[in-house]
């Protein structure tokens, strides 16, 4: 797929990175003005399960949502979960223009599974007990399509997962859609109409909640 021109430069730090880090590590190039086919470029994509044209991530969608590139240059180590469930330490480099606007985001993953391997048997060794973690408390989930997107950031509001969704109030329906507008859920193109299927509503009706939250939050903001 084509990468845009501002973003070329990086593509070789794609490479870079993941020849000096090694295959433990993933290396993502992200455009951020196509959140649908947001990879465009990667190495070691079997970390994630991710390769170019994938979509993007939902904390990298809580980061636009919430402006947090316009305050630092990076995020570094906050951890992640790979779709085969192991965990990961992770860092973001936020690429803007003179600006300040958000244009890619060149992001590493790397797979602890080893180095918790050796931290185990070092700690059996020395009885040493587990090493303090001063990560940051940040969980991203690689999410391949919009249905897992919205599932997931869903099971994070309900953790349970068994609730019928369409049995909410509609008080509880509108704070469900409030919440995932929080995260950033609807700037993903097709979003709103899973989001309408889980909740048994039409799509229409998601679009009202949408709006009559918007108006709320402008008059809470006004106020």
């Amino acid at each position: 797929m084509t990468v845009p021109e501002k973003l070329k430069p990086y593509t070789h730090l794609v490479d870079f990175l993941a020849d000096f880090l090694g295959e433990n590590t993933e290396v993502v190039l992200h455009d951020m003005t196509d959140f649908h086919q947001s990879v465009v470029a990667i190495r070691n994509g079997h970390i994630s399960g991710r390769s170019v044209g994938a979509p993007l991530t939902d904390y990298a969608l809580e980061l636009m949502r919430s402006g947090t590139y316009k305050e630092r240059d990076y995020q570094a180590n906050y951890k992640g979960v790979s779709p085969a469930g192991h965990e990961l330490r992770s860092a973001t480099y936020y690429i803007k223009d003179d600006d300040g606007k958000l244009l890619g985001m060149l992001c590493m993953n790397l797979d602890c599974r080893k180095l918790n391997d050796a931290r185990r048997v070092l700690d059996s060794l020395i009885d040493a007990g587990c090493v303090s973690d001063k990560t940051v408390p940040v969980q991203e989930n690689f999410n391949i399509d919009v249905n897992d997107l919205v599932r997931n950031n869903i099971k994070s509001i309900y953790p349970g997962g068994d609730e019928d969704f369409a049995k909410l109030s509609k008080e509880q329906k509108i704070d469900l859609v409030r919440r995932l507008e929080d995260m950033g859920t609807f700037m993903v193109k097709g979003a709103v109409w899973h989001v309408a299927e889980i909740l048994g509503v039409s799509v229409s009706t998601v679009y009202r909640y949408l709006g009559n939250i918007k108006k709320d939050n402008e008059h809470n903001l006004a106020n």
